[in-house]
């Protein structure tokens, strides 16, 4: 036995030996063959060198050694280069442009000190009417014979407090607007104050003149300037606050950061705008993620803080929502317009390790007091060419500080790695005179009183949803026309004040406030099906095809008691929008429920009424969403009214 097991050991050691060997001559030899190919290589160079260069026609390219560079960590290896200007703009202290005249513009310039004038000339005029009226003769055009107004003190361009009466007068003096349309519908685009449009105009004037100058000096001096400005209006730091050209750009540069993988969850609510939607939906896909998207029935939109509740329930049936990254939450809803208690539900997502990312599209001059910081959010972004009147193209982007470093634009440029400014100041060439000309827009405002403009508005829409309620369901409308309630009246009064806002109540004026009085929004037999309202409508695209049930009338428009929604929060916390929800009142039998009616209604008064206001299609009826801004007037709504009741049956 032991003999057998030496011849086997014997055996395949001489076989381990043999393949040793073999292995060893193989490796010489291909060694050696790679040396003897170098050195006939170097050979043949020196050859080379030595002989003539051959014909023309003959001559061989030698192949080009490579020549490159390999970055294996680019975070640390690669080196942008910065533009100097585009350095010297991100490092600017907005404080230091203030006595800077060269990017200023003068209409700008003249404006102000009209305003200023204004002022100075009211107060002088209050002092001369308190010292008597008894000495009119020859006293001249400026004595007691009511004076010369705010408006006439500044060359009718000057805005006192109290200097412009809203409606028509303000429509002429202060925006572009068609005299000819009844515009219900600043919702979706806003519109322009003149001043903020002939801004743009002179800073694009600027720009063809000399366009390199203006691109890296001009413009960006002016950005920085029109940033910290907004940022000032909404109560922000300029530190946290950049521009982007809208609502949806800001919520792409968000999620576009966001740091997903599979197993995490994203959370919206069935009434977030359908862009931001799909948004979530691309980002989500991309990463492997899952969508909570939480349900608000009709309790929910009538009743805005029981959003809260529908949350918290949404999360606990999910195990809690821990694993939530960001949750989007909306200010104001587009559509049905709903004001959300914000703080409270950015408190619940808080709670649950979220970050949130508020999108108040239309919060800047719809919202009163607002405060960006305050709601305790990572990331809110508003618009400034909705309620903030600015010229198109123009939306801010805040973000909590520690939340600046791993945000980033979408679209990268000269300004990677310049820090949370310097990366959005510049995202390669662009016309930025849209967000040249917010501080245009913002001085108007300012002029006009913010507070003011909201209070009409809010006072304006509620009367107008009221009266449009009560004349479409065939009621006796003797009682008195738009906006002659004594309700009505108590809150144009108020508005027109020094600045203090009224009560909720007065605000709410014609029993539409679903805070303060939320059962007298009478609701038909439709009942509260969660999910019907499913997309905004109006804002960019006025009439969707894809809002609420598609189906046929249900029996809650049939009723005569028509449902009003929109509004929500507290006036003194900042819930009162310029825009509600009406319900229309059945229309004669060619015309449904559905999407496609909702359109041809639409189109119907856009182009045989003059009538801009977006008809959507929601539970199982159509639907208008009425706005107010300060150059609409009660014959607006009236001819709404009329028109409507010419299609009914």
């Amino acid at each position: 036995a032991m003999g057998g097991f030496s011849d086997i050991a014997r055996h395949f050691g001489l076989k381990a030996a043999y393949v040793l060997a073999a292995w060893g001559l193989t490796r010489i030899f291909s060694v050696g063959r790679r040396h003897l190919i170098r050195q006939r290589s170097q050979r043949g160079q020196q050859d080379n060198q030595g002989r003539p260069a051959p014909a023309a026609e003959t001559r061989t390219v030698a192949k080009a050694t490579p020549r490159y560079k390999v970055y294996h960590n680019s975070n640390s290896d690669w080196k942008p280069s910065n533009p100097k200007w585009l350095q010297e703009a991100a490092a600017l202290d907005p404080a230091e442009l203030a006595t800077d005249l060269s990017w200023q513009c003068p209409l700008l310039i003249q404006f102000q000190a009209d305003v200023a004038g204004a002022g100075r000339s009211s107060l002088q005029q209050q002092q001369q009417q308190q010292q008597g009226l008894s000495s009119n003769k020859g006293g001249g055009g400026a004595g007691g014979g009511g004076g010369t107004s705010a408006g006439d003190a500044t060359g009718g361009s000057g805005l006192g407090p109290a200097a412009v009466s809203f409606g028509r007068r303000a429509r002429q003096q202060l925006f572009a607007l068609d005299p000819d349309v009844a515009y219900l519908n600043h919702g979706s685009y806003g519109a322009a104050f003149r001043l903020a449009l002939e801004t743009q105009s002179w800073y694009q004037q600027q720009l063809e003149a000399q366009p390199v100058r203006f691109m890296e000096t001009m413009a960006l001096k002016g950005l920085v300037w029109a940033v910290a400005d907004a940022a000032r209006f909404v109560g922000a730091s300029p530190h946290d606050v950049v521009p982007v050209i809208n609502a949806t750009s800001a919520i792409n540069a968000v999620l576009s950061s966001l740091p997903l993988r599979r197993g995490d969850w994203l959370l919206m609510f069935n009434t977030t705008y359908p862009a931001v939607k799909s948004t979530l939906a691309r980002v989500a896909a991309a990463a492997g993620a899952s969508i909570l998207e939480v349900q608000l029935g009709l309790d929910e939109l009538l009743r805005p803080e029981l959003t809260v509740d529908a949350l918290k329930a949404a999360l606990d049936a999910v195990g809690g929502g821990r694993r939530v990254r960001l949750a989007v939450l909306d200010h104001v809803i587009s559509f049905p317009p709903v004001v959300l208690p914000v703080s409270e539900l950015v408190t619940v997502c808080k709670q649950v390790g979220a970050r949130v990312l508020v999108d108040g599209a239309h919060a800047v001059g719809n919202v009163p007091r607002l405060q960006i910081p305050s709601f305790g959010a990572d990331f809110y972004t508003t618009n400034l060419h909705k309620w903030g009147c600015s010229p198109k193209g123009a939306a801010l982007l805040w973000a909590a500080p520690e939340q600046h470093a791993a945000l980033r634009p979408v679209v990268t440029s000269h300004g990677y790695r310049l820090g949370f400014r310097g990366e959005f100041l510049w995202q390669g060439t662009a016309d930025p005179t849209a967000w040249l000309a917010v501080p245009a827009a913002l001085a108007v405002l300012r002029a006009l009183g913010p507070e003011r403009v909201v209070a009409h508005n809010a006072a304006l829409v509620s009367e107008a949803a009221a009266t449009l309620r009560r004349r479409w369901e065939g009621e006796d409308i003797k009682r008195g026309g738009l906006g002659d309630s004594e309700a009505a009246i108590a809150t144009r009064e108020a508005a027109a004040g020094s600045g203090a806002v009224g009560d909720r109540r007065e605000a709410t004026a014609g029993g539409v406030g679903p805070h303060t009085n939320w059962k007298a929004l009478r609701v038909g037999a439709g009942g509260t099906t969660v999910g019907s309202f499913t997309a905004g409508a109006g804002d960019d695209h006025a009439g969707r095809d894809d809002v609420g049930s598609s189906g046929g009338r249900g029996r809650g428009a049939a009723s005569s008691q028509l449902l009003v929604v929109g509004g929500g929060g507290d006036w003194e916390e900042g819930g009162v929008a310029g825009m509600l929800a009406v319900q229309l009142p059945p229309l004669r039998p060619e015309y449904g429920c559905t999407s496609e009616d909702a359109a041809r209604v639409q189109r119907w008064l856009r182009y045989e009424r003059n009538i801009e206001v977006p008809v959507v299609a929601a539970l199982g009826s159509l639907w208008v969403r009425i706005s107010a801004q300060i150059y609409n007037e009660k014959m607006d709504y009236e001819k709404l009214g009329d028109s409507i009741l010419t299609l009914r049956r």
